[in-house]
């Protein structure tokens, strides 16, 4: 199977450098991360939220599919205590989106929110070699 390239935001407002790092380090166990943004503090957008966000945009090479590439976010999330009710009270420890893969939108993120596009904007024309 050829290579895969996608491009996620990673995103924690609960002991955020912590669960960015682990996260990180967790999604580097399966696939090779070949570039990464700064990270940004962004404000909550929504009163549920009561504290600051860490945000980092990371470029992956995954050889599986995508389907299967979310289902391991969602179990690194969970692992790191994601939770729907948490998710409510907003307390989020990590988030794991995929904002593009093989250069295909898979949410409007990109477009909607500044803080998505400056962190992709440092990493998505970086050169890396394909094997």
């Amino acid at each position: 199977m050829d290579m895969n390239e996608g491009i996620i935001m990673l995103g924690s407002n609960v002991n955020a450098d912590e669960n960015i790092r682990i996260a990180k380090e967790r999604i580097n166990d399966k696939f090779e991360i070949v570039a990464e943004s700064t990270i940004l503090i962004t404000l909550p957008r929504k009163d549920k939220y009561k504290n600051y966000f860490l945000n980092q945009a990371i470029m992956i090479l995954s050889d599986e599919y995508y389907a299967d590439t979310v289902k391991f976010f969602k179990q690194i999330e969970k692992e790191l205590g994601r939770t729907e009710s948490g998710k409510e009270e907003g307390s989020i420890p990590i988030d794991i989106d995929f904002v593009f893969w093989n250069n295909t939108a898979m949410r409007n993120d990109y477009e909607r929110w500044d803080f998505v596009r400056t962190c992709i904007d440092q990493i998505k024309d970086k050169p890396f070699y394909k094997s």
